[in-house]
């Protein structure tokens, strides 16, 4: 049986991400990290790290539950096994995480390599960039964005 994959977004203050625009606040928030719950931790965790080279930084409890931190680039993701009917959010909104790729081609044979991996949508355009789909373990969707080289 799948389960559900629940998504929530904590912001931090005052870092500001490499590539932000500069017109940007300095103390303005920005994304500290991701924290997905799921019901079966390992084959997350061998999700991430075998379809997008991820390292897990940390194995950890949150509360009660286990869990990990896994470097995914300058966002951590966090991880956490959970029985969702005890944990509630007052709101469940995700659609999918985005990663920037250098080469989407590459990125995506690799990525629909690791085990729970499918092809969600094939590599398309999206205006000066390409784009494509991959689902994982528990209905987690990720995005391949390719930007045009500067």
């Amino acid at each position: 049986m799948l389960g559900t994959c629940v998504l929530s977004l904590c912001l931090a203050f005052p870092a500001v991400a490499a590539d932000a625009p500069q017109a940007r606040p300095a103390d303005a928030p920005t994304m500290e990290h991701v924290h997905l719950y799921c019901t079966q931790l390992e084959p997350m965790i061998e999700f991430w790290t075998k379809a997008f080279d991820a390292q897990v930084t940390q194995r950890r409890k949150f509360g009660n539950d286990e869990g990990a931190v896994i470097n995914v680039g300058p966002i951590p993701l966090f991880v956490q096994q959970m029985q969702l009917e005890a944990h509630k959010t007052q709101a469940v909104a995700y659609d999918h995480v985005a990663l920037r790729v250098v080469d989407i081609e590459a990125t995506l044979k690799q990525a629909l390599a690791a085990p729970g991996a499918k092809l969600a949508r094939g590599i398309q355009p999206a205006g000066t960039a390409k784009t494509a789909f991959v689902s994982g373990p528990e209905g987690i969707m990720v995005e391949l964005v390719q930007r045009p080289k500067q």
